[in-house]
């Protein structure tokens, strides 16, 4: 995995660094236009990228975006308005699908603190 894709800032916490085909999952996920998260630089987890043990793709923050929309636990707008505008409280730490192949990456994952999402200066 390229070390651009994340760093670790700290044991626990570490920046994923949003990828243009995360970017691309995102928006097809929330039905909205690419450009509108070009903001979006990333977000801070509690572990490293995996890598899916299904099809290779290494986790990010589409598989999280995908798993809270598919699931129905909450709405594009809802998803939406977290990644633009940070999210509101902590949500708890929980299992992950991959967004391309349906198969579950091991362990739990959760934001890091209050670091959620940041976005360009």
């Amino acid at each position: 995995m390229s070390s651009l894709e994340q760093e670790t800032i700290t044991e626990g916490a570490v920046l994923w660094f949003l990828t243009d085909d995360e970017r691309t999952s995102i928006a097809n996920s929330l039905d909205v236009e690419k450009s509108t998260l070009l903001d979006l630089k990333g977000n801070v987890m509690n572990r490293a990228r995996a890598t899916c043990t299904g099809c290779g793709k290494h986790s990010g923050l589409d598989d999280m975006v995908h798993n809270a929309v598919e699931a129905g636990i909450h709405s594009n707008t809802f998803v939406l308005d977290v990644l633009v505008n940070g999210p509101q409280s902590m949500s708890p730490a929980h299992g992950l699908k991959c967004s391309r192949c349906d198969s579950e990456y091991e362990g739990l994952w959760r934001w890091d603190a209050d670091t959620h999402i940041w976005t360009r200066d």
